[in-house]
């Protein structure tokens, strides 16, 4: 059969003409060759006469080919100039996300011409309803946005698309927008926005810029994943509480219009400061995935946190990098508290907790049945103190990974790492979690060296990692 194919695809006028009488389940198998190849002509008369509802084009390309996507959208431009689609097409949509397909899988090996009908529509595809007045033919693709790092690949499939928005329905499931020092507000134009699940946006953008994005993030009504990343107030205005209050009034509320939202991801963002209640209040739906990391907190923002309702299911709640030491550690006790029926990742990494607050947090700890991943790592605890910790971790039985700082006893007086004790503190404290318990994955790690920059390690296996100046 692949000898077939390959005598087929020598050439090309007559493989173009043979793919209206193409038996169907060959159809898979003769693409990939066609791909594989480069044979562009032949791919773009194999979308013309394309069997099936969805051709998972994406999955094909691990990196984006520029040749195959021109190949691809040049198919989908002959048959949409066709006034009549072709009796045998029935393409409806054009999948070009880089995602498994158990499509491609199962149809180059039914050589022996077992046919199921369930592969012909692939269940992992997600579809959206076409917009009235577009044609039947809606493209998927994950768009990724780097100005540094242009893409050709990207730069086409946006203007072969904003020349036909008109017919041609986009939706996107994720969108990246990298370090950029500006937004264009036509870059979704594109896009239908309501198709629109991930949006992450990395990388010093500033309010204003956030700002623009405002009212296309308002319209994703279906956003389920929001990941926010260094946002930060501008130079020009720093300093300025009047302009930042404006640009925050500007962004917040949409926050109301994320009916769908699950995952909320925000490291390092001006505008939580002081304003997480405002954030927290917008939102219609619980959360399972609350992401806070190195943002200042006020007292007021942590009350808040402890009482939301929407926060109340969480699944993942990740604090590293908030600064505890002058927070009161009773609204922390609060919100684990809440979640004890839920929670299975909790990331407290770097949170300046001393011995007094953990021993605060952990009566509510020792209830989180469900936690599966602990991370406590680069706080201020002593030996006594997580001794204790680990034993109130003893019903705990579904923790598979666990990280612990290394107790405050190993270090000298300039903060350098003892490896002597390093190594006798750890091993005492792995042995007393084993007398309770048999952990999976553990470490206990040191802070950061200040004369190497690198950490020292104990694990599971007693395999001890030194700094290398130690």
């Amino acid at each position: 059969m692949k000898l077939g194919r390959r005598s087929l695809l020598q050439d090309e006028a007559l493989t173009v003409s043979a793919l209206q009488e193409l038996p169907l389940e060959l159809f898979p198998a003769l693409f990939k060759d066609a791909f594989s190849s480069e044979q562009s002509i032949i791919l773009r008369h194999m979308v013309v006469a394309w069997p099936f509802p969805c051709l998972p084009v994406g999955a094909l390309m691990r990196t984006p080919h520029l040749e195959t996507l021109k190949a691809v959208l040049g198919g989908l431009d002959l048959l949409l100039a066709q006034k009549v689609q072709p009796g045998r097409c029935k393409l409806q949509v054009l999948d070009l996300r880089d995602v498994n397909h158990n499509f491609w899988n199962v149809w180059t090996g039914m050589e022996d011409g077992v046919f199921s009908p369930d592969i012909s529509h692939p269940q992992s595809l997600i579809y959206h309803p076409i917009q009235k007045g577009k044609q039947a033919v809606t493209v998927w693709i994950n768009l990724s946005v780097n100005p540094r790092h242009s893409s050709k690949y990207n730069e086409y499939f946006y203007q072969w698309a904003k020349e036909r928005k008109d017919v041609v329905q986009v939706n996107c499931q994720k969108i990246e927008f990298w370090t950029n020092p500006f937004y264009d507000p036509c870059l979704l134009d594109i896009v239908e926005p309501s198709s629109i699940q991930e949006l992450e946006v990395y990388e010093h953008w500033d309010l204003e810029t956030l700002a623009m994005l405002a009212p296309d993030l308002g319209q994703m009504i279906n956003l389920q994943r929001l990941l926010l990343h260094n946002i930060h107030i501008s130079l020009n205005w720093l300093g300025n509480k009047e302009v930042e209050d404006y640009y925050v009034r500007m962004i917040i509320p949409l926050f109301s219009k994320l009916d769908k939202l699950q995952h909320l991801y925000l490291n390092d963002v001006c505008f939580v400061n002081e304003h997480l209640d405002q954030v927290l209040g917008c939102l219609n739906s619980p959360l399972e995935t609350l992401v806070i990391t190195r943002c200042k907190l006020s007292e007021l923002d942590m009350s808040h946190l402890s009482q939301c309702p929407r926060v109340h299911q969480l699944k993942h709640l990740d604090l590293s990098g908030v600064d505890f030491i002058n927070l009161s550690h009773e609204f922390l006790a609060r919100l684990l508290k809440r979640l004890t029926a839920t929670m299975q990742k909790l990331k407290l990494k770097s949170c300046m907790i001393t011995d007094f607050q953990m021993d605060v947090l952990l009566p509510a700890l020792s209830q989180c049945s469900q936690l599966t991943e602990v991370d406590f790592l680069m706080n201020f605890l002593s030996m006594d103190i997580l001794k204790k910790l680990l034993q109130h971790t003893a019903n705990l039985r579904q923790l598979t990974k666990e990280m612990y700082p290394a107790p405050c006893e190993v270090y000298d007086e300039f903060g350098n790492v003892l490896p002597h004790r390093f190594q006798q503190h750890c091993s005492d404290l792995m042995g007393t979690l084993k007398v309770i318990r048999q952990p999976k994955e553990i470490c206990f790690m040191s802070n950061i060296c200040a004369g190497c920059g690198e950490y020292s390690v104990y694990n599971l296996e007693a395999v001890i990692v030194y700094c290398s100046y130690s």
